[in-house]
């Protein structure tokens, strides 16, 4: 067992400042050999790829990478013509140098991904880490592509920070544990943050995590824009962990936020408006939907949910809807402190909280803020509502 340092006697202090004492003295008069003889550390690198707007672009940039070590920098020097996806290596920094790094899909290409983690592209069952893109613009090309997802990450521990994504095909970004050719990943993707993105005309869901095994968790969305999708505008199929936060979503097709699974789920200090504008008939359209795990709490807070544009003549609108618990069990959720402004309508329902095929749902609701819709609140069977405490 260690000695506590109130244990240690005044002998064996003594000592110890006897030996650091030498210590210090053998440094001083070896130092310059000491110095002399050690390997200086390895230092990342900054890698260069120049592009020429052609479609040797994206061979360019993967020569850069696959040259690069764990550690370095990948700059990238627009603007980028992209014929082929660009496979992006474990521990590694991708930066655009400036506003003129834009990688656009050339016409006809219509890859599944532009850029993608390694794993992803090479089919292992297995994530990516470390992956860390920065100061891209990303232009899908929609007019003459199909099926593209600019930025596709299958892994854990990365971050994406300042990035543009425009005219993405399908989703602009999609998190997935499932690589492309379909292969099922066998480990966790998690940990990943998403910060400073500005999306606009994504044909399918701004961010989208794509996960039918329920290994994609602990994700953090924040301080982003998002517009124009013709999807929800952020959309998971397994929200445990995540944060969502201070996103401006807007000109919404389909949902705002749509998250399903949520457990130890935050959606906090959102402004989401004009959702829904696809406005089916026999379709219910959310600014926030949660489906809800049993045990866990989670908590939305702080977001104000708008319809300033024109108002769908079909179609109905739930501004936050808690959307059945999932597997039995109770649900356990927050809502507090949120702002709604309808259009009047009896197809608007400001708050709707329903357990589904879960034994109970249980509901801290107090200080929201509900005006202009049909119907303030909706409590379903089996849903306990309460201030909390």
């Amino acid at each position: 067992m260690i000695a506590s340092p109130h244990e240690l006697s005044p002998t064996r202090l003594h000592l110890g400042v006897r030996h650091l004492a030498a210590g210090v003295a053998l440094l001083a008069l070896t130092g310059a050999a000491v110095l002399a003889g050690d390997v200086p550390p390895a230092h990342a690198a900054r890698v260069n790829a120049t592009c020429a707007n052609t479609t040797a672009d994206a061979a360019t940039i993967q020569t850069a990478i696959n040259s690069s070590a764990a550690g370095d920098e990948i700059v990238i020097k627009g603007p980028c013509l992209i014929n082929a996806t660009i496979s992006l290596t474990d521990d590694r920094t991708y930066r655009g140098d400036g506003a003129g790094t834009t990688l656009k899909q050339a016409n006809g290409a219509n890859l599944k991904a532009m850029l993608a983690s390694a794993p992803w592209v090479a089919n292992n069952t297995w994530v990516g880490s470390g992956v860390r893109v920065e100061r891209l613009t990303l232009d899908g090309n929609s007019a003459n592509n199909t099926g593209t997802s600019p930025l596709v990450l299958q892994t854990w521990d990365s971050r994406v920070y300042d990035i543009r994504v425009y005219n993405a095909p399908v989703d602009a970004i999609l998190l997935t544990t499932v690589t492309a050719n379909g292969t099922q990943i066998t480990n966790t993707a998690v940990n990943n943050v998403l910060s400073d993105i500005y999306i606009e005309g994504a044909g399918g869901s701004g961010i989208h995590g794509y996960d039918p095994a329920n290994l994609l968790t602990d994700t953090v969305i924040e301080r982003s824009w998002i517009a124009g999708t013709g999807g929800s505008a952020v959309a998971t199929d397994n929200a445990a962990g995540w944060q969502i936060r201070d996103l401006h979503l807007y000109e919404v097709t389909k949902n705002g936020i749509d998250a399903n699974r949520c457990y130890n789920t935050g959606i906090h200090d959102n402004y989401i408006e004009d959702f829904g504008s696809q406005g089916t008939s026999g379709t219910t359209y959310y600014g926030i939907r949660c489906t809800v795990q049993d045990k866990a709490p989670s908590s939305i807070s702080g977001n104000t949910i708008n319809q300033f544009g024109t108002f769908p003549s079909t179609g109905t609108f739930v501004y936050i809807g808690l959307d059945g618990v999932n597997g039995g069990g109770t649900g356990f959720v927050s809502v507090t402190g949120n702002g709604v402004l309808g259009k009047g309508t009896t197809r608007e329902t400001g708050l709707n909280y329903q357990k589904g095929s879960g034994t109970a749902l249980t509901v801290a609701s107090t200080g929201n803020v509900v005006t202009s819709v049909g119907t303030a609140r909706t409590v379903g069977t089996g849903v306990t509502v309460s201030a909390g405490v």
